[in-house]
């Protein structure tokens, strides 16, 4: 069965969870890239899209006209919401039989939950998703990565029939 993990990471804790997910599932790695962050008013566009909810272009490096068994998409958590080029890159996603998304959090603030930015990409998928994950702070900095990785691939190879088997 092929996996693609596709993510878009700004300061490499989303990259970090992406990479673990892909060894974990024997699944291709691709990036969602966002230009117009990188450019000298990357910081005000970014505060922009967050707040006005725009999406920005962006890049998907991933093979053209693929169709994979399972897509999951990951990103950050900016504003209690989904980063736009997420949302933008989920525009993007290659064929797919499943997908399942997953983001990455630093704040533990009960009034701006990380649950919302999950809805929002599903919303953007518009199909079925298989799982969710969030992925906190205290998850990425330290070993209790590699135990939440694990959970949430055990949890992806059930909903989806065959990739256990297919791994």
């Amino acid at each position: 069965m092929r996996v693609l993990v596709l993510y878009y990471s700004n300061t490499g804790n989303t990259r970090k969870v992406a990479q673990a997910l892909a060894d974990s599932l024997g699944a291709e790695l691709a990036e969602i890239t966002c230009q117009t962050y990188l450019r000298w008013y990357g910081p005000v566009a970014m505060a922009w899209d967050v707040f006005t909810r725009h999406r920005p272009p962006v890049i998907v490096v991933a093979p053209q006209h693929a169709h994979y068994d399972l897509v999951l998409v990951g990103g950050p958590v900016w504003a209690a919401r989904a980063a736009p080029p997420v949302l933008s890159g989920i525009g993007h996603l290659p064929d797919a039989g499943a997908v399942a998304l997953f983001v990455t959090c630093r704040g533990d603030n009960p009034g701006s939950p990380p649950e919302p930015a999950l809805a929002e990409m599903q919303a953007a998928a518009a199909r079925p998703i298989a799982a969710t994950e969030v992925f906190r702070e205290a998850d990425l900095r330290g070993p209790a990565l590699a135990g939440k990785v694990e959970a949430f691939a055990a949890a992806v190879r059930v909903a989806i029939p065959g990739l256990a088997a297919g791994r």
